[in-house]
């Protein structure tokens, strides 16, 4: 790359303020790159164009070359394949004419005289710089798929050939790229190359705002640049950096208040049932109370909680503080926590910036100052805090405690977050580490996925979030975390609505859906849009096998259900081959056929007896498509009718057949994964549901949801595969 030559153009447009570069300088850019263009020839009467078009040779394309013109065919400015020395002439007067009288107050400076290309697939290829996370790079198809299907994919730049090659397979159009209706296969290895150096211009160089490349005509051997612009702009200030070493500190700090042997709750009162001490209640730790008011002292101390009234009474290191008083005593509450050296401290307190109040701004930005110039882990404010269940630390009363864990969570909404780790046990989700991060003021979202991927323990991470304000950070940490374990992100304000709510809810400014959805995408991470999606994600990822392969062997009870699991599973883009010969082979010798079908789906409830009477037979159909090669995922439904009420009285039944799928389940290979319709008897499904993940066995209410959760599970792998 020849960085001073882009350099310079860059600069030269700064300083005459012109927002947008010539085409010719455009694509003296692109050619400074690295990238094979060709650059236009600038000719300011018909008889110079006439000359440059002798030159370059017939056909030739005349564009209008004008500073206060961005689209030129809005303004008649493009004559197409002349052929000789009078069809240029005539080209350049038409132009001419047409600016004048279709934008009059734009300078005709001449045209820009280039090759005419032959045809070939039109391809878009752009760059642009979000607020959040830097330059993004932007390829699709040309014309109508951009224009209305929007067909286009997008990463952070920069990026190589190979992630380059990735974006082009996920274009609905990319049959188009590869020959489709008898067309030959365009050169994909150049386009390629094309978007990974287009990347690499735009991140190397902050002061392109916009860089586009619309049309390159892409060719079975080689393409052509036929436009280009670039947009300037004047850097964008950065935000300030931590002090690495105070950073580091704060993080220890961060991971001390985790594992904390002393806490203190600040501000706890009558009137809100005592919140926070009740959820301590199970502290292995020591627990104090700090209390002044007179009234509430009494309560305090009939909970067995000791209570002082400043934190220089507590007389030994303080690792966790909860405040829930006012806010506008918390800049004073952060300073002594400050002077007590306390390792980190959750603002319960809220009316902050998310308010929009002048107020609450200024208030926010004191404990920003107050917290910035210490150690101090600051989380929040506006948040319900921290949450680790093998010390007893946890941000609401009645969450499971006293046990460890291997699923993190992170969330900036603090009812998410109480809402996902009081349903986790019921999934079978075992909680490591979770926090409420409210407005993340001081320590960021990747912070905390930095924490909770170091931790060995950690198996899975899941979060909530609903903006981040240092993106590439964001999306650094979120990449380093995938690589080691599953990650899935429920994003909060994918819509304009939800956009609103967020900042009024976090103070955080939401980031366009199709940015958003790329980062996670190029992250390694997956993402889900719910809680319940996010319950059934977490358990498919931390207690099933991974899905590595999109060939699902599907068992139904009935022929109706067979129909729609398999409709199910193929709309969520899982796949249900035909099985193999030798399969039908073993299947015909003892399957039940009236009023059932041994093809894949099975229509198996007449075979097993429903809800798994004949479980000799179910072990055969399993240890059938467990050998399959051509299946890479099996799914049973458990029959929940007639049967569930048996197990009301005869509970042995459930369980020496639940006994016999958890041993199918522990020596499989391939993932396995039930499903236990609640139906009309609820009560008697949960307790199935409850028993069957007691044996380890994976456990979802419905075809959609358990079809989600495998399909979460399989892109996750797929993409760890593929950054391999």
């Amino acid at each position: 790359m020849d960085a001073k030559t882009i350099d310079e153009l860059l600069q030269s447009a700064l300083a005459a303020r012109r927002g947008t570069l010539t085409e010719i300088d455009s694509k003296r850019i692109l050619a400074a790159g690295g990238i094979a263009v060709a650059v236009p020839e600038m000719a300011a009467t018909a008889d110079a164009a006439a000359a440059a078009a002798a030159r370059i040779g017939f056909p030739v394309v005349l564009k209008v070359h004008s500073s206060g013109v961005t689209h030129k065919s809005d303004v008649g400015g493009v004559a197409l394949n002349l052929r000789n020395a009078t069809e240029v002439r005539d080209g350049f007067e038409r132009i001419k004419r047409a600016l004048a009288e279709r934008a009059p107050h734009a300078a005709f400076d001449g045209v820009a005289v280039q090759p005419q290309a032959r045809p070939g697939v039109e391809v878009i290829v752009g760059a642009t710089r979000d607020d959040r996370f830097g330059p993004m790079i932007v390829a699709g198809l040309g014309g109508v798929f951009v224009e209305t299907l929007k067909d286009t994919a997008m990463r952070l730049a920069p990026i190589g050939a190979r992630e380059a090659r990735t974006m082009l397979e996920e274009l609905r159009g990319a049959p188009l790229l590869h020959g489709a209706r008898g067309r030959a296969p365009v050169d994909l290895d150049a386009l390629a190359s094309l978007i990974a150096k287009v990347s690499e211009i735009a991140a190397a160089h902050p002061e392109i705002a916009e860089l586009d490349l619309n049309p390159v005509v892409a060719y079975e051997s080689g393409l052509a640049v036929l436009d280009a612009r670039v947009v300037v702009a004047q850097q964008a200030t950065q935000r300030a950096i931590d002090d690495p070493e105070r950073h580091r500190r704060r993080i220890e700090n961060l991971k001390r208040s985790f594992a904390a042997k002393v806490v203190a709750v600040i501000g706890d009162k009558r009137a809100g049932g005592y919140l926070w001490l009740r959820a301590m209640k199970r502290f292995s730790g020591k627990l104090y109370s700090v209390q002044i008011d007179p009234k509430e002292i009494p309560g305090i101390e009939e909970m067995g909680v000791a209570n002082v009234k400043s934190l220089a009474e507590i007389g030994e290191p303080i690792d966790y503080a909860v405040s829930a008083v006012p806010r506008q005593v918390a800049p004073r509450i952060l300073s002594d926590c400050v002077a007590n050296k306390v390792a980190g401290i959750g603002f319960f307190t809220s009316g902050f910036s998310e308010t929009g109040e002048e107020v609450g701004v200024k208030l926010e930005n004191e404990l920003r100052a107050i917290a910035a110039a210490s150690d101090i882990a600051l989380i929040g404010p506006n948040c319900m805090g921290l949450y680790n269940p093998a010390v007893g630390i946890a941000n609401f009363p009645d969450l499971s405690a006293g046990q460890s864990g291997d699923v993190c969570f992170i969330s900036q909404s603090g009812t998410h977050c109480i809402n996902f780790c009081s349903q986790a046990p019921r999934h079978g989700i075992r909680i490591n580490k979770a926090a409420s991060i409210g407005n993340a003021l001081i320590l960021e979202a990747a912070d905390y996925i930095d924490v909770m991927t170091e931790d060995p323990a950690t198996r899975a991470l899941g979060m909530y979030i609903e903006g981040v304000r240092n993106g590439r950070r964001f999306f650094e940490s979120l990449r380093r975390a995938a690589a080691r374990h599953p990650v899935v992100v429920w994003k909060g304000g994918m819509t304009e609505a939800g956009a609103r709510a967020t900042f009024s809810h976090t103070g955080s400014l939401a980031t366009p859906a199709a940015v958003w959805n790329a980062m996670v995408r190029q992250s390694g991470a997956v993402g889900v849009a719910g809680l319940d999606a996010m319950l059934d994600a977490m358990e498919m990822v931390a207690r099933g096998r991974p899905v590595k392969g999109r060939r699902m062997g599907l068992v139904a009870m009935t022929g109706g259900q067979s129909v729609v699991i398999t409709d199910t599973f193929a709309g969520a883009g899982l796949e249900i081959p035909a099985l193999s010969e030798a399969s039908y082979s073993e299947l015909g010798s003892f399957f039940n056929i009236i009023g059932g079908s041994f093809r894949n789906p099975l229509d198996a409830g007449g075979t097993i007896g429903g809800g798994g009477v004949a479980t000799g037979n179910l072990e055969r159909i399993l240890e059938i498509l467990d050998r399959d090669s051509v299946i890479d995922a099996i799914v049973l439904e458990v029959g929940t009718g007639l049967r569930a009420q048996r197990w009301a009285a005869h509970e042995d039944e459930l369980t020496a057949f639940l006994d016999k799928l958890a041993e199918f389940a522990g020596k499989s290979p391939k993932p396995f994964v039930l499903v236990m319709h609640p139906a009309h008897l609820e009560e008697l499904v949960a307790k199935g549901k409850r028993l069957a993940r007691e044996r380890g066995l994976v456990v979802f209410d419905s075809f959609e949801r358990s079809a989600a959760a495998m399909r979460v599970s399989y892109d996750y792998w797929s993409r760890r595969a593929d950054s391999a």
